[in-house]
């Protein structure tokens, strides 16, 4: 008999028990996404500027009229660098440690940032200069996040002179463009000033972050969400609460896709489009991440964009990891869900990027046409599309998708299916040949391992692992016997390969 599996791009359901699954539903998967109805071995990672003087704990794109930066901020101080240049713009040593993870954002050509121990800082984006504090800000305020909306800057979870209001929003007086806060900018009692103050208490959780959705700054706190939505003189801002109780898991934990925010919360990720919110998650990965997210270190998570992929990538330590070491990655055009390794990252963020690079020429070239998995003359690192970048604790910024290796090591990525029963639980089977059609370099070596148990919660027996060439090879004979079939593919080489569909052969025999 013979099994077509025509659809390997559906994703993962790692929740779910693999006896319930639909054909082309992995069960696991590591550093294989899942798009286009492919299943593909993710690219590489690669250093993308020299190396920093300090670990970065914080990333973030800057352009200015003249240069485009990337800001890295370490413990006590902040670096801007354009990928030619790093230059040093620290100016007062921030007091800050690692949790306290910096906020900001480019407001009117002006950089805002604040880490929530230190007087919020600005920069004009002149190498010249340094960061300052910001103007007309009470040097006795303290602020959790602060955020630019449309002219103004927002500042949430303020401390004022020791007093934690952690309900909280406040915002300058409107700013025009070119500048920022100034003497008196904040004095919301000042009736000349646009500025002003607004707790939200209505729900007892406090205030995590912000996020603009369209023409209206979404505010997240732990279990709820409010919409802050300019209408003017006097009021400025309304304030409305959104419905259902789903806030942020941490600072740094909401990207914008197309879709909407996708966010992080305490207890899923949800898609909130500014009316609610709904899980992505649950039933696929949402256990995954609860199950092994760090219990002490979770709010080091992160969430990002990989608008070269579609894909939002769920950053968090996974185990006893202190750093982020695993991101489970949601692709917002395919709906698919897939898992990526990752080497020790305290933050990432999406941006365009002048990242020096020497694209591989014919001549420069060094491997033979038949096995060579790189493509000759072109350029990964292109300034003109949006690329993710990461920071590491090694320390490193790197860029993503690049190169066929993880910083020259090799990438372990296998995608696994267990609980195959072909529309029969019953019956016993017996495999005794796979043809996977990949797509990939000619010449790239793939195993293929296949497996099989009696019952539904038995882990299965593997075969001994079995080399598919690209190019040369057609079909894989092995044997596995049982109830409940199980495969996997895993890459053997450097190059990158991708799947869509592959045929089991197999006899069905009795119940027994």
């Amino acid at each position: 008999m013979l099994a077509t599996i025509d659809n390997c791009g559906i994703g993962i359901a790692a929740d779910l028990s693999p006896e319930e699954l639909g054909n082309g539903v992995w069960s696991t998967a590591l550093n294989v996404r899942f798009n286009n109805g492919y299943a593909e071995r993710f690219k590489g990672t690669t250093q993308a500027f020299d190396t920093p003087a300090v670990t970065p704990y914080f990333l973030a794109p800057y352009a200015t009229t003249t240069a485009r930066f990337w800001i890295h901020a370490g413990l006590s101080a902040v670096y801007a660098d354009d990928g030619t240049t790093r230059t040093d713009i620290t100016g007062t040593a921030p007091t800050g440690a690692i949790d306290d993870r910096w906020t900001g954002g480019s407001i009117n050509g002006v950089w805002v940032m604040n880490n929530g121990v230190d007087v919020p800082m600005y920069w004009n984006g002149d190498t010249g200069t340094n960061l300052a504090s910001l103007g007309g800000w009470d040097a006795n305020w303290r602020a959790t996040s602060v955020r630019p909306f449309k002219n103004f800057i927002v500042a949430l979870g303020i401390t004022k002179s020791g007093t934690k209001y952690p309900h909280m929003v406040k915002w300058c007086t409107t700013l025009n463009p070119g500048a920022v806060s100034g003497a008196g900018d904040w004095d919301e009692t000042n009736p000349a000033k646009d500025a002003g103050e607004q707790d939200l208490a209505e729900t007892p959780d406090i205030i995590v972050d912000c996020l603009p959705l369209g023409d209206v700054n979404i505010i997240y706190k732990e279990r709820s969400a409010y919409a802050m939505t300019y209408v003017g003189a006097p009021f400025i801002f309304r304030f409305q609460r959104l419905p259902g109780d789903s806030g942020m898991l941490a600072r740094g934990c909401g990207v914008q896709t197309p879709l909407g925010h996708v966010v992080l919360s305490a207890g899923d990720v949800v898609v909130n489009t500014g009316s609610g919110s709904t899980s992505i998650a649950n039933g696929l990965v949402r256990k995954f991440i609860f199950n092994n997210i760090n219990s002490t270190y979770y709010k080091r998570s992160f969430v990002t964009t990989n608008p070269q992929k579609n894909e939002v990538w769920i950053c968090f330590p996974f185990g006893e990891s202190e750093t982020c070491n695993r991101a489970c990655v949601w692709n917002w055009i395919d709906k698919t869900w897939a898992i990526r390794e990752l080497q020790n990252v305290t933050y990432g963020a999406a941006g365009q990027a002048n990242i020096t690079a020497t694209s591989t020429t014919w001549a420069g070239d060094s491997a033979s046409w038949a096995s060579d998995a790189t493509s000759w003359n072109e350029n990964e690192y292109s300034p003109a599309e949006a690329r993710l970048l990461m920071s590491h604790t090694t320390p490193v910024i790197s860029v993503v998708d690049t190169g066929t290796s993880e910083f020259g090591e090799l990438i372990n990525a296998n995608i696994t299916r267990t609980g195959m029963h072909f529309g029969d639980p019953y019956s016993v089977k017996t495999i005794t040949g796979v043809r996977p059609k990949f797509d990939g370099p000619a010449g790239t070596l793939v195993t293929v391992e296949i497996g099989a148990s009696m019952f539904p919660d038995a882990s299965p027996i593997w075969s001994a692992p079995t080399t598919f060439t690209l190019g040369q090879s057609i079909k894989i004979d092995s044997f596995a016997t049982g109830r409940f079939l199980a495969i996997r593919f895993s890459n053997a080489d450097f190059a990158t390969w991708r799947i869509k569909s592959f045929d089991i052969e197999y006899i069905k025999a009795g119940a027994f």
